[in-house]
């Protein structure tokens, strides 16, 4: 007969080490602001497979349960190498997504220049994607990050991308797409 003393979930049971700080934010700024606050509702998806047929590349989400009332976004990377040597590129995040089994690639989210040797206080990087949500109804999502190094010469993205953030699904920081009703957090560091 056998006999099971412990059963351990999957990291998808446990809170994304992001989401802990986020929740930590959110119970500081209401406590603050006592009695004039219902609470901020926060929704966060983890990465997913694409779609058949999906460009290689990209990071997907299938957002098919997102709450219509979201008006904040944010895709969370977790940078996992450094660079040994000072080096800077400049990283733009291009977003697609699936409307009624049609890929629609929109035009760039943000640019911002990225220095390879030092990692954020956080560890994470966080880009503003809220631009998406204009986009009804939303289905699955995908992200890429496009570098140029500073003589201005494209970089391999997939490689880079590959090789700086933790993309494995089985680990507890991978992407992460976190989506609020209101946005306190984006002006915040975390």
């Amino acid at each position: 007969m056998l006999h099971i003393d412990k059963v351990s979930a999957t990291h998808q049971g446990k809170p994304h080490p992001y989401m802990k700080k986020v929740y930590q934010r959110l119970d500081s700024l209401e406590a603050q602001d006592v009695g004039r606050s219902d609470g901020t509702l926060v929704q966060s998806f983890r990465s997913s497979d694409g779609p058949d047929l999906a460009p290689p590349g990209w990071i997907w989400f299938n957002v098919s349960t997102l709450n219509p009332s979201m008006l904040g976004a944010e895709l969370v990377l977790f940078r996992k190498t450094l660079h040994p040597r000072p080096l800077s590129v400049t990283v733009t995040l291009h977003s697609v997504t699936m409307l009624k089994g049609a890929l629609n690639e929109s035009p760039a989210l943000e640019e911002r220049l990225l220095t390879l040797d030092q990692r954020p206080s956080s560890g994470y990087d966080v880009f503003n994607v809220s631009a998406v949500l204009a986009v009804k109804p939303l289905e699955v999502m995908g992200f890429q990050l496009r570098y140029t190094d500073e003589s201005g010469s494209l970089v391999l993205h997939e490689a880079l991308t590959q090789s700086l953030y933790c993309l494995n699904r089985s680990s507890l920081s991978e992407p992460l797409l976190v989506l609020y009703q209101t946005h306190p957090l984006l002006k915040e560091t975390l």
